[in-house]
């Protein structure tokens, strides 16, 4: 597989182009976000194992510096105390970033999945619910919401869009009671996410990427 960055107009990001990549033909599409304090480096390396080998990922930054260290970034401040207008610049950065890609890379509509960790996954789940046109599924890796509420006013009519959500028991950044809340106002929502928990913190376990692998052939078939 091949790595390159590219400055967007919105985020700047990395695609991670298959082997057999041909420019102008049409490849299904997995859009990753990273978690707070990360970069989009931290997801790449899911690209080689998640597989299928026809898959692109494409991998934006946030749009914030998440410290005092600018290759830190986020979405949004940490910790639930994000700002309204906060997370509205996000969204928009990230509508921006996706309508770029989707048609760079002439994906069809509904041939991309949104996949997110930690604060990423929330970012996912705030940005692709409403957007079940545009995305097959979204994968939530040890993230949620605080207030899971929060989603309510923007799911759509048809409930019908895959979710996969994981987390690790022993999380401390981000407690599993979060993930668990979130799949219960899903489930009283008309959704019917996958839910999967592991004997992990606060990260991404090989028994969790098996599952995801075999999840994502099922929702994004290549």
């Amino acid at each position: 597989m091949k790595i390159v960055a590219y400055p967007g107009s919105s985020l700047d990001y990395l695609t991670v182009y298959p082997d057999d990549y041909t420019e102008g033909a049409s490849y299904p599409l997995v859009i990753c976000l990273h978690g707070f304090g990360a970069d989009n480096q931290d997801l790449a390396d899911l690209a080689p194992v998640l597989g299928p080998s026809s898959y692109l990922y494409v991998l934006p930054n946030g749009p914030l510096a998440a410290s005092d260290d600018p290759t830190t970034r986020a979405w949004y401040e940490r910790g639930g105390k994000e700002s309204p207008a906060a997370v509205r610049d996000a969204l928009a950065a990230l509508d921006g970033f996706v309508q770029e890609v989707l048609a760079r890379y002439r994906v069809p509509r509904g041939r991309a999945l949104l996949l997110g960790f930690s604060q990423g996954g929330a970012v996912a789940l705030r940005y692709g619910l409403p957007r079940p046109d545009l995305f097959a599924g979204i994968a939530v890796l040890s993230g949620s919401l605080r207030r899971v509420a929060e989603l309510l006013p923007d799911m759509p009519p048809e409930r019908k869009q895959a979710i996969f959500v994981a987390h690790g028991l022993n999380d401390p950044m981000v407690p599993v009671e979060w993930s668990r809340a979130l799949v219960s106002l899903l489930e009283e929502n008309g959704y019917q996410p996958v839910y999967k928990t592991y004997p992990i913190g606060h990260q991404i376990s090989p028994a969790e990427i098996a599952d995801l692998r075999e999840w994502l052939k099922l929702v994004l078939p290549a």
